[in-house]
């Protein structure tokens, strides 16, 4: 008789139990999200499966459109640092930081706000208003805009801290402190599957104003950027192919 060798069982049990979860995570897809909802999330993987493959919803917020319960918080809380000042927090492995993402920031003059709990770095959210690199996609591209608007990315809530809405809080504060600076509001994006972040988006006041398609094919990236955008100046710029390191 025929045996799978140890090797091949284990893929094949491997096979199975990723089979079954995948089931039982479209069939509560289903009931939460709907049929269409699903799908687009279907398709989107099996694209992945063939090349990196990214749809990004851009979003859009201003004091005005902020809930009450985020208006009345102020300067809130945290604080905006300049970048270096976060350097000290690379070596907490929790704080998801690291020196080349300090060094980047540090050169476009980036700022964090930062949340703390006595001296414990809670939550944070970063700060940009010139072009910045996409570390989470690809580093070789960078995420262009309108000046007159700042860039909200890589928030982060430490895990022992999540649930108490410490994103919304950094967020709404630091939108009232650079709106104070003249900002005309915070632009950012989320994946266009993360069902629970354009959510929570909502939620704090954020608004879509379009689309950018972005897609992998050799050493380039094909980025498309809906009309919607044009209003924003957002748009993703292959800075350089893939696998080139940055000029010093």
């Amino acid at each position: 008789m025929f045996r799978l060798a140890p090797s091949a069982r284990l893929m094949h049990a491997e096979s199975r139990t990723a089979l079954a979860m995948d089931l039982t995570y479209y069939r509560e897809s289903l009931k939460r999200l709907g049929p269409m909802s699903t799908l687009f999330h279907a398709a989107y993987r099996m694209a992945n499966r063939v090349t990196p493959v990214a749809v990004l919803r851009a979003l859009v917020v201003t004091l005005d459109r902020l809930p009450p319960e985020l208006v009345e918080l102020g300067s809130g809380p945290g604080q905006l640092f300049p970048a270096e000042a976060m350097r000290r927090f690379v070596a907490d492995p929790l704080a998801r930081l690291s020196d080349r993402f300090i060094d980047d920031a540090a050169a476009r003059g980036d700022r964090c706000y930062a949340i703390f709990e006595g001296d414990l770095l809670t939550a944070y959210g970063w700060y940009a208003t010139r072009p910045t690199r996409l570390f989470e996609i690809d580093d070789s591209l960078s995420l262009h805009f309108d000046p007159s608007y700042t860039y909200m990315y890589w928030g982060y809530t430490r895990p022992s801290h999540r649930g108490k809405r410490l994103h919304a809080v950094g967020m709404a504060s630091a939108l009232a402190l650079v709106s104070r600076e003249g900002q005309k509001g915070l632009l950012s994006y989320v994946d266009s599957t993360n069902y629970a972040s354009l959510r929570s988006c909502e939620r704090t006041g954020f608004a879509a104003f379009g689309t950018v398609l972005v897609a992998k094919a050799g050493k380039r990236y094909f980025c498309r950027s809906s009309s919607g955008c044009k209003q924003y100046g957002f748009e993703v710029v292959q800075e350089r192919p893939v696998g080139l390191q940055p000029s010093p």
